[in-house]
C-alpha cells in the first residue's frame, strides 16, 4: 500500500510539472520510446494484435541509428523493440549494441524462439531487460502459439537469458477466456522460473483478437483475475498492463503503483516504416499517427503532437465527464476505447 500511495504523490507531481511546463510551451522529452520493428513472426498467437497491419517496407538499419542518434540528444532515456518477432531482423544486434553505445536503455520484447545458448550471452549484453511472452502451461500456451514447441522455447529462452546473467527478465501473460483456467498452474511456472516481474494484460480488441469477441473475459473470470493477482501480487512480483485501465477500489488492492496510461506523457511508439503513434497496439492509421520520422523531426513530432493525450478536456465520453474516477483513470487505454472496452468499473460493474 506504501509503494501505491508514494507512486499516487509522485504522479500527481509529475502531472503538474508536465503541464506547467506545456503552458509555458516546453514539452518534456519522453523517457521510453518503442521500436515496433516489424509484423514479421514465425507463430500465429489467437490474440497477437500485431496482426491488424502489414507493411512493404522497414526501416533500415542506418534510419533506425539516427533515430537513435536523435533520442539520445533529446534526452530520452530507454530505447526498446517490439514486433511481430523483433529477433526475424537480421540487423537487431547492430542496432542495439550502436543503442549501448549512446547510452540509451534498451529492451526487448520477444516469443523467446530464436534464443539460444550462443545469442543469449549477446542479448543479455546488449539488452537491460528481455520480456518473454507465456500464456498458459505447455498444452494451453501451445495452442494458443499454434505451435509444439513455443512453450518449451520460451521457459528454454529464460533459462538461458538467466545463465547469461540477464539484467531483468519479465514474463509477459496476457489473459483470455481460454487461458485464465490456467493461471493458476502458470503461476507456479513463472514462479518457478525466478523470473523479476511478470506482467498480466488483457486481451485487446486489435488484430486477431478484434475478429474474435470471445476471448474476452467475462465478469465472473475478471474477477477471478483480479483476485489471483490481489493474492499474489506480491510473491510473484506481479504487474498490470496499462491496458486494464483504473479499477476503482481495486486498484491499490492489486497494483503496486497506480495506474497510469504513460501514452503521449512519457511514451511513445515508432512504427515499422517511421509511422510515430501513442503505444505499438494503436492502429497505425490517420486518427493515432502523430508523424513519420523520415518526413519530420521525431522531436518536432514529439513536442507537436500527441496533444489528444494533453489535453485536460480529451474525455469526450459523457460517462467519463460525470465519473467520479476522471482523474484517476482519464478515460482508460486508448486501444480498449475502439471497443468501448476501456473502463473496466462499468464494463464488469466493479462497483
Amino acid at each position: 500500500m506504501l509503494n501505491y500511495f508514494l507512486s499516487k504523490v509522485k504522479l500527481r507531481f509529475f502531472k503538474k510539472i508536465f503541464f506547467l511546463l506545456r503552458q509555458a510551451g516546453f514539452v518534456l522529452p519522453p523517457r521510453f520510446v518503442v521500436w515496433d520493428c516489424t509484423r514479421r513472426c514465425n507463430l500465429n498467437c489467437e490474440h497477437c494484435g500485431a496482426k491488424k497491419e502489414k507493411y512493404a517496407t522497414e526501416l533500415n538499419t542506418q534510419q533506425v541509428k539516427t533515430l537513435i542518434e536523435n533520442l539520445a540528444d533529446y534526452g530520452t532515456k530507454y530505447f526498446v523493440v517490439t514486433g511481430g518477432e523483433p529477433l526475424m531482423r537480421k540487423d537487431l544486434f547492430e542496432i542495439f549494441a550502436f543503442a549501448k553505445t549512446k547510452g540509451l536503455k534498451t529492451g526487448l520484447a520477444t516469443n523467446g524462439f530464436f534464443i539460444d545458448a550462443k545469442n543469449s550471452k549477446i542479448i543479455a549484453k546488449i539488452f537491460d531487460s528481455v520480456q518473454i511472452s507465456l500464456d498458459g502451461p505447455q498444452e494451453i500456451h501451445n495452442k494458443i502459439r499454434g505451435n509444439k514447441k513455443a512453450f518449451q522455447k520460451a521457459a528454454g529462452s529464460i533459462n538461458l537469458l538467466k545463465k547469461s546473467n540477464c539484467r531483468q527478465i519479465t514474463v509477459s501473460s496476457v489473459v483470455t477466456s481460454s487461458n485464465i483456467k490456467g493461471l493458476t498452474d502458470l503461476g507456479k511456472i513463472v514462479e518457478s522460473l525466478g523470473v523479476d516481474i511478470w506482467k498480466i494484460s488483457s486481451v485487446m480488441p486489435i488484430g486477431n483478437a478484434g475478429k474474435n469477441k470471445n476471448l474476452y473475459l467475462s465478469q465472473k473470470d475478471f474477477l477471478k483475475l483480479l483476485g489471483f493477482v490481489k493474492n499474489n501480487k506480491e510473491r510473484l512480483k506481479i504487474e498490470l498492463g496499462e491496458n486494464l485501465g483504473f479499477l476503482g477500489e481495486y486498484d491499490k488492492k492489486v497494483r503496486r503503483e497506480v495506474f497510469f496510461c504513460p501514452v503521449g506523457f512519457l511514451t511513445c511508439c515508432v512504427g515499422v516504416n517511421g509511422n510515430v503513434r501513442g503505444c505499438p497496439e494503436q492502429p497505425d492509421n490517420h486518427y493515432f499517427r502523430e508523424g513519420n520520422i523520415l518526413k519530420k523531426d521525431f522531436r518536432k513530432i514529439w513536442q507537436e503532437g500527441f496533444r489528444k493525450y494533453r489535453d485536460k478536456k480529451s474525455l469526450q465520453d459523457k460517462s467519463c465527464q460525470e465519473c467520479k474516477f476522471q482523474n484517476n483513470c482519464r478515460g482508460g487505454c486508448w486501444v480498449m476505447r475502439l471497443d468501448n472496452i476501456n473502463c473496466p468499473i462499468r464494463h464488469y460493474h466493479l462497483q
